[in-house]
């Protein structure tokens, strides 16, 4: 065992340095997003992918500060009243954290799947395109007055080039065809780091004026101040932030577990979604009292991680110390960054981001219409509300559309015994025949809005004296007092045409459910052939015991 973390030892620290590097450029770019000090974009790569990394099961996953992310807890602090900012800060990412480790504690971690793939790709998208319109402003140094939200804001700004910045714009555009050009090289998993350090260069070797930097807008603290301090969250701003957490806790789960899946562990061993919820949880309330912003698995910095080679989870951990070492060393050296570089940064990355959703919404239309429908309504909400209201409707829609579909998928047919004993299927009769012994098989989950669906399949009862009505119920539940008052009335219908009603195959689970809703009484025990081992022994149990009656 020793030898083997010695032998990862080395690749563990080159990729938690590199991931430390990269976080400086793209931790201070995504705190800009959230209009905060783009030093809370650093602290939120310490502590947080530390405990993280420590608790997590992915362990090469990293989990710090995400341009969605970034937005949403944008959104939420741009319009609090609240005359100490930083402790709102805290108080967001407390509350994710809180939710977090409430559904990795309950084990909640499948929970994801209920949001589509198609939504989150619309969701990723809207973001994507919203940080790309935002940064316009810093790109070409051009602030437009009187203009609300980024679509209006960018639509300003293009509409009137005469009053860019000569300069700002040129290193911007300068910025982003370095990028571009790095990324196509086998340099390019430091090309944030680069671009940050040539647009920098250029800067002050150039003599450019009038290029707006980092120390314009924020101080970044030197030496042992640089490190985050000890802050509590306010309790009182709970109320106001409760749905913007919720919904950053959402797209943060979201992002981590298609993240989590792109790199499984090393070792082999599977990863336990609800465990990296707890993980991410933990981290997120631990850099929640040191000033850290909401987190998630990031997919830019966790492919780092892996491409660097890293073997195991230490080198999360490692990237969060790094990180805090070169800021202690460094970070006075950050207020010297170009705003217009860390919009190139920003604007390269949202690029990437749309065309790799842009790719997934293509093929979501060729395969589901009504998936793809909802991701655009997503979009469309995203850029003409919020990023709240976008997640909230794109969940709400996705749950619908689950419902719909899984509400759809029943079906009912009648079985008939063939002369070799084996039952054959049939369509349903649209009615019951008198006097006869009819069986029909149902399929689909019992659920409230599914058993509509199988109350249109049913046969129609009336008219249907003497007839015997034996339903194979295999691995069926009544899942909701619905299901049950649906058992219930169509059972009274049968009574009342004086037709039986037998239930054949009869699981655990259902004779529990029928005893306790009381329809155990209603039909009778002996109209119950509880399910066996032998497949099918039941329903021919049931076959069996109506035959004397049909003889008669």
């Amino acid at each position: 065992m020793a030898e083997t973390k010695g032998r990862s030892l080395g690749p563990d620290l080159g990729s938690g340095l590199t991931v430390a590097l990269v976080s400086i450029p793209e931790g201070m770019a995504y705190a800009l997003v959230a209009g905060v000090n783009p030093v809370y974009g650093l602290y939120t790569g310490m502590l947080t992918t530390i405990v993280a990394s420590l608790t997590g099961s992915t362990s090469l996953l990293i989990v710090t500060l995400t341009n969605a992310l970034a937005l949403v807890a944008g959104d939420q602090l741009a319009g609090l009243d609240t005359d100490d900012p930083i402790r709102a800060l805290a108080t967001l990412t407390f509350l994710v954290g809180i939710m977090m480790t409430l559904l990795g504690a309950l084990r909640m971690g499948s929970m994801i799947r209920f949001v589509s793939r198609e939504v989150m790709a619309g969701f990723i998208f809207v973001t994507a395109l919203l940080i790309v319109l935002g940064q316009l402003k810093d790109l070409v140094g051009y602030h437009p007055e009187g203009t609300h939200g980024k679509v209006s804001q960018a639509i300003a700004i293009l509409s009137n080039p005469s009053a860019w910045s000569n300069s700002t714009t040129i290193l911007g555009l300068a910025g982003i065809a370095f990028l571009v050009a790095v990324k196509a090289t086998r340099f390019k998993r430091f090309a944030d780091v680069l671009v940050i350090v040539f647009t920098t260069v250029a800067v002050a070797f150039l003599g450019l004026a009038g290029i707006e930097l980092v120390g314009d807008i924020a101080d970044v603290p030197r030496g042992l101040d640089a490190l985050p301090s000890f802050v509590l969250p306010d309790f009182t701003l709970i109320p106001a932030l409760l749905a913007g957490a919720f919904a950053a806790t959402v797209v943060g789960l979201s992002e981590s577990s298609g993240v989590g899946a792109a790199y499984p562990n090393p070792n082999g061993k599977k990863s336990d979604m609800s465990k990296d919820f707890l993980g991410q949880g933990l981290g997120n309330l631990a850099g929640s009292f040191f000033q850290a912003m909401p987190a998630g698995g990031s997919l830019s910095r966790t492919g780092i991680n892996a491409s660097g080679g890293a073997q195991t989870r230490m080198s999360g951990v490692f990237s969060g110390l790094l990180l805090a070492i070169v800021l202690v060393l460094f970070g006075s050296s950050a207020e010297l960054i170009p705003l217009a570089g860390l919009a190139a940064l920003l604007i390269v990355i949202g690029a990437e981001i749309m065309l790799k959703e842009g790719r997934v919404l293509m093929r979501a239309w060729k395969t589901s219409r009504y998936n793809t429908f909802i991701a655009v309504a997503t979009i469309i909400l995203g850029v003409s509300h919020d990023l709240t209201v976008a997640i909230f409707g794109g969940v709400i829609l996705s749950l619908i559309a689950f419902a719909v579909n899984a509400s759809d998928r029943v079906t009912c047919f009648e079985l008939e015994r063939a002369p070799d004993g084996n039952w054959v299927e049939r369509p349903t009769p649209e009615a019951l025949p008198p006097d006869e012994t009819t069986i029909l098989e149902i399929r689909g989950p019992l659920n409230f809005a599914s058993v509509y669906s199988f109350a249109e399949l049913f046969p129609d009862p009336k008219g249907a004296h003497g007839a015997t009505l034996i339903l194979s119920c295999q691995d069926q539940e009544l899942q909701s007092l619905t299901s049950v008052d649906w058992v219930e009335n169509f059972l009274a219908d049968l009574s009342a045409a004086g037709a039986r009603l037998i239930l054949a195959e009869v699981g655990p689970a259902l004779l529990a459910d029928l005893e306790k809703s009381g329809l155990l009484e209603k039909l009778g025990a002996h109209n119950i052939f509880p399910a066996s081992d032998v497949k099918l022994a039941s329903l021919n149990a049931a076959y069996a015991a109506v035959q004397p009656q049909d003889a008669e």
